[in-house]
């Protein structure tokens, strides 16, 4: 076994800098020193001492703190990375678009049907809301029937609370429209 010229430092701690170090052993299950300055090293940022002296000192104009700079830019990175290895997928720009129209439909579906008499208000369903965009051709864009079942069915960030509150309010359900 051959001798590495070392050069050998010791640290002196104080009380609480010892029961810091204590509390992140017991932390992160680590045995001695050794394994503190290794796991210390493997997961905290190593930057640069000129990136070091720029973020202070942008931390300072600005009067944050380093993690509330760099944690956007860390999730941006992230979710970058994780979508193009596609476990995260961005939504199409058009279903985005068609979904927003689509929730314009869907309030002047609730508008006219509530303009109606009692008896001839209907339950709302996907259904019935490619019906009323076919009939009002002139006003809305085709929606894909996907879109419109996605939306009825939660699985996008439109709101549809207040369909749900119009079926309530007119105590309608889906046998309502068998009636009539």
């Amino acid at each position: 076994m051959s001798k590495r010229n070392r050069k050998q430092w010791t640290l002196t701690l104080n009380d609480e800098l010892e029961k810091r170090i204590n509390n992140y052993k017991k932390l992160y299950n680590l045995h001695d020193n050794k394994d503190v300055i290794n796991h210390l090293l493997d997961t905290h940022l190593n930057i640069k001492p000129t990136i070091q002296t720029s973020l202070n000192k942008v931390c300072d104009e600005f009067n944050i703190t380093k993690e509330e700079l760099l944690t956007p830019v860390i999730e941006q990175y992230v979710n970058k990375t994780l979508k193009k290895q596609k476990v995260v997928k961005e939504k199409n720009k058009h279903t985005e678009k068609s979904e927003c129209e689509l929730q314009q439909v869907l309030n002047d579906m609730v508008n006219y049907y509530k303009s109606l008499p009692v008896e001839n208000r209907k339950y709302i369903t996907p259904t019935l809301v490619n019906k009323y965009i076919i009939i009002n051709h002139d006003k809305y864009k085709q929606k894909n029937r996907n879109v419109i079942k996605r939306v009825f069915d939660g699985l996008s960030n439109v709101d549809i609370s207040f369909i749900k509150k119009y079926h309530e309010e007119n105590n309608l359900t889906v046998r309502s429209n068998l009636k009539r």
